[in-house]
């Protein structure tokens, strides 16, 4: 470890150095030397090691940003350069000292980290009521929660602990960059090591890169409720920045995503995001280009963003019925395409705030949009599939909407990944368009799921829309089939009132033989009327048979995320309808 310590000593007279060729033949030597720092007579716990090569990377990097000022030396001003230097001087003495310090710890006989993990979690934990961990617990990202019972040391990487009221630890508990909250009604008979010696310090110069991935975990949670950031869950398909999508109007469209990151806006002046694709069918390049402008920043918590986005795109109404992924191949495989399409072009612009620590989220909008239709390019893709070809894509309204519109959301609603978690969200969207048509338009959504132990689950959402006219295509509201009321025909009902009711009761691995299966049943209800008036007209039920149901049961994955329902309607006797679902319906 001295070795290392004689080296990092070497790293400010390269900062300093003036001629770029010097920097550069120094920068390497130490380098070298770094790679072969590790001896066999050194003693050190695997965690400090850890940190050691964590606390290298970073010098890798410093490297790199070296040879990057070298190139750029003739093309900026020199004070410029010397401030850059600067910069990168401070980063590397910050470094040098937490290596230092951690190598003075390691000699000292004083209270050390031997730590062995048993059970290891990424980003916000929570240890329910009823669980009980025996073992050595280690979070990493991401805040500790506990209500249940620990036997065993915990260590937290950039985060905090808390041991709430009823909760019992026996054994120690580490942060390396966070707060120890020990509540009143708690049992803790292990000792506290807040921001553990100095492991702590050399873990905050590496956690820069692991604090804004927490802060885009916390912005990203306001719209895990409400289609949340998974894979099969977002608004964009394809997977990380490659864009992949097939539908019955368009064929396959691939091509490019560099997605909208929060952080991004936090820590850069403007940002960008957006995609590019081409539709191999309709033989046309959809592309969308947006712009990102924090204008407020409180203590990471309050936001204000300024945005705007320009499009040419083929659109949808329907992902609130099923993600476009799940629905890529659902389409390729079975013919069954669940979402209607139109051609839309146009801009807008938008003023968000966010409040991470309550979980919400305002936005105020202004749209304009160029509609036109589109029919659909294919039959079937399988020759499995001849006798099942899929929808003819509707009409929608043609020419230009102008709107101005509003969407609240807020709640600590979780899709299913376990059984302990539980929350609400609520979400509220209200348009008014501007031009000829001049509806207005009101959708609201209450979601909530209860944890009722470790074995069982209940979750509903109501959905409600309501508009004072009669609606274009594009913006109608359409129930039945998939994602609605499972048992009868897709989209068999629509209008401009709509209330939408869904039950389910999950019951985790209730046979032995398949514990990666879990077994639900289900229960819809639906009702749609055309009435032009208030917002609130409409809604008068006259007779029970107005109301559209269905029952059912079904299996699901151990995530819930892929599911096969088999459901009947309650208003006739008809077969079941088996559907098969990718992912999760709210």
């Amino acid at each position: 470890m001295r070795k290392l310590a004689m080296i990092l000593l070497l790293l400010p007279q390269v900062l300093l150095a003036q001629e770029s060729g010097k920097i550069e033949s120094l920068i390497d030597e130490i380098l070298k030397k770094i790679e072969n720092y590790y001896s066999a007579e050194e003693t050190l716990s695997d965690y400090q090691i850890q940190k050691q090569k964590e606390l290298q990377k970073q010098l890798e990097r410093i490297r790199k940003q070296l040879e990057i000022l070298k190139k750029q030396k003739d093309l900026i001003e020199p004070e410029k350069f010397q401030e850059e230097l600067e910069k990168i001087q401070k980063t590397a003495i910050e470094i040098q000292r937490a290596s230092q310090e951690l190598i003075e710890q390691s000699q000292k006989k004083t209270t050390t980290l031997s730590f062995v993990p048993s059970f290891r979690f990424r980003g916000e934990t929570e240890i329910g009521r009823n669980d009980y961990i025996d073992g050595n617990v280690l979070v990493q990202d991401g805040d500790l929660k506990i209500y249940g019972r620990i036997n065993g040391d915990i260590l937290v990487e950039n985060g905090d602990v808390f041991v709430e009221d009823g909760a019992e630890v026996n054994g120690n508990i580490y942060t390396t960059n966070g707060k120890i909250t020990i509540r009143s009604g708690a049992k803790f008979t292990g000792e506290k090591y807040e921001n553990f010696s100095q492991i702590a310090k050399a873990d905050s110069l590496i956690s820069y890169d692991r604090r804004k991935h927490r802060l885009e975990i916390r912005y990203k949670g306001i719209y895990a409720s409400f289609g949340g950031f998974k894979q099969f869950h977002e608004d964009v398909p394809g997977v990380d920045n490659f864009y992949f999508e097939f539908e019955r109007v368009s064929g396959f469209k691939i091509g490019l995503i560099y997605p909208r990151k929060f952080i991004n806006t936090v820590y850069k002046p403007i940002s960008m995001y957006g995609y590019g694709a081409y539709a191999t069918k309709s033989h046309r390049w959809i592309f969308l280009l947006g712009l990102n402008r924090l204008l407020f920043n409180s203590n990471d918590d309050l936001f204000l963003i300024l945005g705007a986005e320009i499009y040419s795109t083929i659109g949808t109404k329907d992902n609130w019925l099923i993600s476009p992924n799940a629905n890529t191949i659902s389409a390729l495989i079975w013919n069954n395409d669940y979402r209607d399409y139109f051609k839309q072009e146009g801009f807008n612009i938008y003023l968000e705030t966010a409040i991470l620590s309550k979980v919400s989220n305002l936005m105020l909008r202004y749209s304009s949009d160029n509609y036109a239709s589109e029919v659909s390019r294919y039959i079937k893709y399988f020759s499995w599939n001849e006798k099942r070809p899929f929808r003819a894509n509707p009409p929608v309204y043609e020419g230009n909407l102008k709107s101005i519109s509003i969407n609240y959301r807020v709640g600590g609603f979780h899709l299913i990944e376990g059984f302990r978690k539980s929350g609400v969200g609520f979400e509220i969207y209200i348009e008014k368009e501007l031009g000829n048509l001049k509806y207005t338009i009101l959708t609201s959504e209450l979601k909530a799921r209860l944890s009722l132990s470790n074995y069982d689950n209940f979750g509903f959402r109501l959905r409600v829309g309501a508009s004072n006219q009669i609606l274009p295509k594009q913006k109608s509201f359409e129930i039945g089939g998939f994602g609605t009321l499972y048992a009868f025909p897709y989209k068999a009902f629509e209008g401009n009132k709509m209330l939408l009711a869904n039950f389910e009761y999950i019951l985790k691995n209730p046979i032995d033989v398949f514990d990666f299966v879990n077994f639900f049943i289900f229960f819809d209800a639906g009702y749609v009327n055309s009435e032009e008036g208030k917002l609130t007209s409409g809604f008068k039920i006259k007779n029970l048979s107005e109301i559209k149901s269905d029952f059912g049961f079904g299996f699901g994955t151990e995530s819930m995320k892929t599911r096969i329902y088999f459901a009947w309607r309650t208003d006739r006797k008809t077969p079941p309808i088996v559907v098969l679902r990718l992912s999760n319906p709210f």
